[in-house]
């Protein structure tokens, strides 16, 4: 049977779900039967970012032009670093507002950017 990439489990509570390009932050309270969760959506130049992040060695920067040519290949804007910077910018907001801090995407200044700090996991189905 053929396993296919399901998603990525960031930090043990939070789920990126490929398919519905959202990111489910799931967590327990300090009673037993209480659970909250956090939903947030992407579209599909953040979700492509987020995607070639995780794939990535931890810790290894993926360069700007890898970034740029990955990330927008599939869409009919045009890549920039203004554009770049921007989708970094909105990402970041959207990974705090479930619960992870903004210093997930590390810049390596002049060169590009990495994951830092957190512990990603694939999952896979099949």
């Amino acid at each position: 049977m053929d396993n296919r990439l399901f998603g990525f489990l960031l930090d043990d509570d939070i789920q990126l779900d490929i398919a519905n390009k959202r990111l489910v932050c799931y967590r327990a309270e300090t009673s037993e039967d209480a659970m909250f969760f956090k939903v947030v959506t992407l579209n599909d130049v953040q979700l492509r970012l987020l995607l070639l992040l995780l794939g990535s060695e931890p810790g290894a920067v993926v360069l700007k032009n890898d970034i740029l040519d990955n990330v927008w290949e599939k869409s009919d804007s045009f890549p920039s670093n203004q554009r770049l910077w921007y989708l970094i910018k909105v990402l970041r907001n959207k990974l705090a507002s479930i619960g992870i801090s903004e210093s997930f995407i590390s810049n390596a200044h002049g060169v590009g950017y990495f994951l830092d700090g957190h512990n990603v996991a694939p999952i896979f189905v099949g």
